[in-house]
């Protein structure tokens, strides 16, 4: 039970930190960076020493944090002038240093002490502001926290020393040189050889596990209360590692380690992945995230992404891991996660916040992840569709093998599957990837007739405009046997016919969502997603609400992200409240008809309430449902109903996790139950009533 509260948690708060990497002709560096480690006062203080090729470069810009203090540089020995600029430092070198080699040394302190969000509410957003914290647990420090000099148009490599308290162990890129402790003070040592654009330092009291696959040293650097999950998390990465390998080709780094943070975020940075502690310690973790984290080493940091041409790292890697971990398990699995891929798009994304692939760049919110990863997965998945899997995983090889270590965008994904696949993919990537949007279809003036002892099945598919051009099943139900055609949609409408031996009973176009589309709201059951999608939403406190049970509603608001919300007692509720806004009941309403949707679907009072025959009437159980609205079609409604205020702000914060879900019970804090209502109606299923031999000009719809 607790690993599926928790599933929602790493679904949002797992987040790959990569950089774009290092153009032709960049200023080349080695760093040999010593930096000290001071937990008490939240302080590092640094020696940078770089070993740096100008390649004509009259000025060198360096990314420092504002925060640094006591900044000493000399060049080749000798002190010199620079000047401070906007997070860094720049400085001027001579014409005899631009033309050859010379050693810059800078040395600083600076103190890094963001606060860290131990119990986070909302979790859409996984940076929660964090970039760069010292604190008596360890350190996390991001590349943006600007902890050492760092040239941006560079190509570097790195000798790390890194000295702390005895027993803080840190952990970074690259190739790990050991750590040993003397004197009170433990060093540790790494190296990186691969050219590299931005390092993430974390720190902490771990304990170091470490195992071979093959010329990969995967290890964990877990606390002590974690130390036990080490040898599953190690044979895990060794599976990983052969799946990976055998698609795309040899793991590109030296390393693989998973890596425990003190506060609850999850990252994915080169060579190793960071987990908060109470993610670390869910079971599915290393089914689920675990292996996603592994697979972006080939996809986002072995491979570098263009963002100034958008993001493809996100949706590949949620389709060869998220996805393709479905697939193995079976055809329904698959086919239900990509219909929830459908039903994210549609519920989060909307007019204003829609935009193209090729635009996206990072997560965000819940709409800037609909798009970069879920439409993108997508994407991918039509690819396969459209060019079979030896071409399609042919191509990724082909891909990994021709641009490890370098920056590329979605045009190199497309010349790489023109090219194995012998086909014309330009109006693919034009439509899918730099255009918004998606199409949106339905069935129209179906009919049958029967002749010469058969059943012809014709219509039309229409589409609203932007038109997409795409090939789709149609799928035909008759007699109890199943007829599929392939049929090419094009324009505003392309008409279709199809032929059975027996009188047509249900015919379905895309019947294994195999096409990403804009579903029709009957496509789409409510759902706590229906509410984050949410442009207005109204909360309505219950008359005679508990005030801690009040206070755990604005714990829901938050955790939902709602930024766009306003919280009413139900006395003051009126027509045009309830008709102009999306509603969340806190509490039973005393007006018992504004529930008339879900009171239709389950049973509920002020103490108990049922879903699938399952009574729920213990003072910690809590209800979360989503229904449809009481007034205006197009909106929701949903009612937080906790029987008493014991564990309410606790399942206030996880309902969030459960976006693709329409009803939920928690017992105490642990989910006990949850669901989704049924969808029957959509405008690509068409049906006729069992028996009836239509008429030509009848139109079963």
């Amino acid at each position: 039970m607790y690993e599926n509260s928790m599933k929602r948690i790493v679904f949002f708060s797992i987040f790959l930190v990569i950089f774009i990497g290092p153009p032709a002709g960049a200023v080349s560096v080695h760093h040999n960076l010593g930096v000290t480690l001071d937990l008490s006062d939240s302080r590092l203080t640094g020696v940078d020493v770089m070993d740096i090729r100008p390649e004509g470069t009259g000025e060198l810009l360096f990314s420092l944090t504002d925060a640094a203090t006591d900044i000493q540089v000399t060049v080749d020995g000798k002190a010199v002038r620079f000047h401070r600029r906007s997070q860094g430092i720049s400085l001027t070198l001579t014409a005899v240093q631009r033309a050859g080699r010379v050693q810059v040394a800078i040395t600083y302190t600076a103190v890094f002490d963001d606060p860290v969000p131990f119990m986070p509410v909302n979790t859409d957003n996984p940076g929660y502001g964090v970039t760069g914290t010292i604190q008596k647990e360890g350190a996390f420090l991001l590349a943006g926290a600007g902890w050492y000099p760092h040239i941006e148009a560079g190509k570097a490599t790195y000798t790390i020393r890194v000295e702390a308290p005895a027993g803080i162990v840190s952990v970074t890129a690259g190739r790990s040189l050991g750590s040993e402790t003397k004197n009170g003070k433990t060093v540790s040592d790494w190296q990186i050889d691969r050219p590299v654009r931005g390092l993430s330092l974390s720190a902490g009291r771990y304990q170091v596990i470490e195992r071979s696959f093959g010329n990969v040293t995967a290890a964990t650097y877990f606390f002590e209360d974690s130390a036990q999950l080490s040898a599953r998390y190690l044979d895990a990465v060794g599976g990983y590692l052969r799946l990976y390998e055998d698609l795309f080709g040899p793991y590109p780094f030296a390393k693989f380690a998973i890596v425990e943070n003190f506060f609850p975020t999850g990252y994915g940075f080169p060579s190793y992945t960071l987990l908060g502690s109470r993610v670390l310690r869910l079971p599915f973790i290393i089914r689920t995230s675990l292996g996603h984290e592994i697979a972006h080493c080939w996809w986002g940091n072995g491979i570098y992404v263009d963002y100034r041409r958008g993001n493809w790292s996100e949706g590949l890697t949620t389709y060869v891991a998220d996805y393709l971990y479905r697939e193995r398990v079976s055809p329904a699995e698959a086919r239900e996660y990509r219909q929830q891929l459908l039903r994210n798009y549609a519920t989060l994304v909307g007019p204003t916040t829609e935009f193209a692939l090729e635009r996206f760049t990072s997560r965000s919110d819940p709409a800037t992840r609909a798009i970069g990863y879920d439409k993108s997965a997508m994407v991918f998945h039509m690819l396969r569709r459209h060019l079979g899997d030896e071409v399609f995983w042919g191509a990724l090889k082909d891909v990994f093998h021709d641009h490890l270590f370098d920056t590329i965008s979605w045009d190199e994904f497309r010349v790489a599957f023109e090219r194995r696949g012998k086909v014309n993919l330009k109006n693919f990537f034009e439509q899918w990837v730099r255009r918004s949007g998606a199409p949106q279809l339905a069935f129209d003036r179906v009919g049958s007739r029967e002749q010469a002892g058969r059943f012809r099945v014709s219509g039309r598919i229409v589409q609203k405009p932007p038109f997409y051009d795409l090939t789709a099943a149609l799928q035909l139900a008759a007699g109890g046997k199943i007829v599929t055609e392939s049929i090419r949609v094009s324009g505003r409408e392309t008409e279709f016919e199809i032929f059975s031996a027996a009188p047509p009973e249900k015919m379905v176009l895309d019947p294994d969502t195999d096409i990403f589309r804009k579903l029709a709201p009957t496509e789409i059951p409510p759902a706590v997603n229906s509410i984050k999608g949410a442009s207005a939403v109204v909360v309505v406190l219950a008359e005679g609400l508990d005030d801690s049970i009040a206070e755990s509603a604005d714990i829901l608001v938050r955790a939902l992200g709602l930024n766009k919300s306003k919280m009413v007692s139900e006395d003051r509720l009126n027509h045009s409240i309830i008709k102009g806004n999306d509603l969340i009941f806190v509490g039973l309403p005393r007006k018992t008809e504004y529930l008339k949707a879900l009171h239709n679907r389950t049973d509920f009072d002020r103490t108990s309430f049922v879903l699938k025959g399952s009574r729920f009437d213990d003072p910690s159980d809590t209800f979360f449902g989503v229904f449809e609205h009481p007034l205006s079609d197009g909106r929701i409604a949903a009612l937080f109903l906790p029987l008493s205020s014991q564990y309410a702000g606790i399942v206030a914060r996880k309902i969030t996790h459960y976006g693709k879900y329409s009803y939920l019970a928690f017992h105490g804090p642990q989910n006990r139950a949850k669901g989704t209502w049924s969808v029957t109606e959509s405008p690509l299923i068409c049906r006729w009533p069992l028996g009836h031999r239509e008429k030509p000009g009848e139109n079963p719809l």
